[in-house]
């Protein structure tokens, strides 16, 4: 059965509002990782993009509640806005820890996350938007599910070289200390965008 029920509308246009979130401290970021310096102002854009964020779930969960038909199962909704926000709390998390350490020299690791970052939020904005638009199972939601796994397997080698290299340069315990727990960060924002594309594939296949 096709899930173009009454409140899909309504859904829709929160999860476009979150899509904005998303976009803007995905933007946020690439921008500090060119500048690499104001660490606070950065920090404070990417807050303030958070708790909108928070305030657009939250209203989406209260959707839910009040809502006798939902546009896809309960637990569906819930995950995806869950794994929406994830995404926006450690993009924000990353800047603070940042900000917070005092690091002085990037580490190329930065910029090349930003990249897979930016495409991987350009791949589930469109992702989203085709799910709520044809809902049901596309060739333009596999390509996009699809970006966002390759995404993530380049997250993991990015990931698993600059560890390697962490452990075998860093002679200073307290900046390997730093820079291992912001690299983590990182590589997790990558998997919660896997997360959520595995959690949309869910969704179209019980719809098609």
């Amino acid at each position: 059965m096709k899930f173009l029920l009454p409140k899909a509308p309504a859904f829709a246009e929160h999860f476009e509002e979150m899509s904005v979130c998303l976009a803007e401290i995905a933007d946020v970021f690439h921008t500090f990782s060119v500048e690499f310096r104001d660490f606070e102002k950065y920090w404070q854009k990417s807050k303030e993009i958070e708790h909108r964020a928070d305030d657009i779930t939250h209203g989406i969960i209260n959707l839910i509640n009040k809502s006798f038909i939902t546009p896809f199962d309960r637990e569906d909704i819930y995950r995806l806005i869950h794994e929406y926000d994830d995404i926006i709390d450690l993009l924000e998390n990353t800047l603070h820890n940042v900000y917070l350490y005092e690091v002085t020299e990037k580490r190329p690791f930065i910029d090349e996350f930003a990249r897979l970052i930016g495409r991987a939020t350009a791949a589930l904005i469109a992702l989203v938007k085709e799910t709520f638009d044809k809902q049901k199972y596309t060739d333009e939601i596999w390509k996009e599910i699809r970006e966002i796994h390759d995404l993530e397997d380049e997250g993991d080698v990015i990931y698993h070289r600059t560890l390697r290299q962490l452990f075998k340069e860093e002679k200073d315990p307290i900046e390997l200390m730093k820079w291992k727990d912001i690299l983590i960060t990182l590589e997790r924002i990558m998997d919660v965008f896997q997360y959520m594309s595995n959690t949309v594939e869910g969704i179209v296949v019980k719809g098609s």
